[in-house]
């Protein structure tokens, strides 16, 4: 399946809404693409800081400079990246188009309590999520597709284009 081409996806989700879990079927289904997720170099990066990136802040200006510095190294225009940071949060990144991956607040809770997050950071998932929900951009709702599914569903819609 070949990606639309000239423009960078964003794809945006709130913790559980799936994007770690299709990180690798996207890498199949589409395999000219680089798929970034933008937690993956946190802990590498966490060793060097010696620190948890995650937790903390200090540390996340310069994470956000290393991740963009791949994705420029990648070539913009092939990189899906997958993350937590909003359009307004990355508006000096390159053009790109963006996609919300979303699910029901209770399968988020029940993904979220499978994982052994706290209620602190459940609660923390639900509330970004019903952030990402109100800024207007197109929603993919992952809520009763597997994984697979939902990797194809990305790449379909990443293939047509932001309607």
């Amino acid at each position: 399946m070949a990606m639309r081409e000239g423009k960078m996806w964003y794809v945006l989700g709130a913790p559980g809404s799936g994007k770690t879990a299709v990180v690798a079927h996207l890498r199949h289904l589409l395999p000219q693409s680089v798929i970034l997720d933008w937690d993956a170099l946190m802990e590498p990066a966490g060793l060097l800081a010696g620190c948890d990136i995650s937790e903390t802040e200090a540390t996340w200006s310069s994470y956000a400079a290393l991740v963009r510095r791949a994705v420029e190294i990648a070539d913009p225009a092939r990189v899906v990246l997958l993350g937590v940071c909003t359009p307004d949060e990355l508006s000096d990144w390159p053009e790109g188009q963006w996609l919300v991956l979303d699910c029901s607040d209770s399968e988020r809770t029940r993904r979220l309590t499978r994982r052994g997050e706290e209620d602190a950071a459940i609660g923390s998932a639900l509330s970004d999520a019903a952030e990402y929900r109100s800024l207007g951009l197109e929603t993919l709702d992952t809520t009763s597709l597997t994984a697979e599914q939902a990797a194809e569903a990305i790449a379909s819609i990443l293939a047509r284009g932001r309607r």
